[in-house]
């Protein structure tokens, strides 16, 4: 029981862990500057480009009510529900790894910080 306990505590704090960008050869280094020029190139090579994606199908059927007993069920009427859909960035993934990569071409390495 208490491994378990300790694992738990290991996995929780290990999700809550923070990264920092810090140059690899120079302390004068101005992260700044270096990650505006990065995303400036990220965000000309994959500019935000608005898509579509479908978090519940469409469906017909009807729906089941029971009562808290469990003695009792009735179902509705069929109907139709439409899918559900959320709108998301498609470029996000690739711009972010083209703002790592250049990060990392102008000296930067991300370090874990606890």
């Amino acid at each position: 029981m208490n491994r378990l306990l300790v694992l738990l505590s290991l996995a929780l704090l290990s999700a809550c862990a923070t990264y920092q960008w810090r140059h690899a050869t120079r302390y004068d280094a101005n992260f700044d500057e270096d990650s505006f020029q990065c995303k400036k190139e990220a965000a000309q090579a994959f500019p935000p480009l608005a898509g579509e994606r479908v978090t519940r199908a469409p469906r017909f059927g009807p729906s089941w009510f029971c009562s808290p007993v469990g003695t009792r069920c009735s179902r509705t009427l069929p109907y139709w529900q439409d899918a559900e859909t959320e709108s998301y960035d498609i470029n996000e993934r690739a711009r972010d790894d083209l703002y790592r990569s250049c990060l990392q071409a102008h000296g930067w390495i991300r370090y874990r910080v606890d």
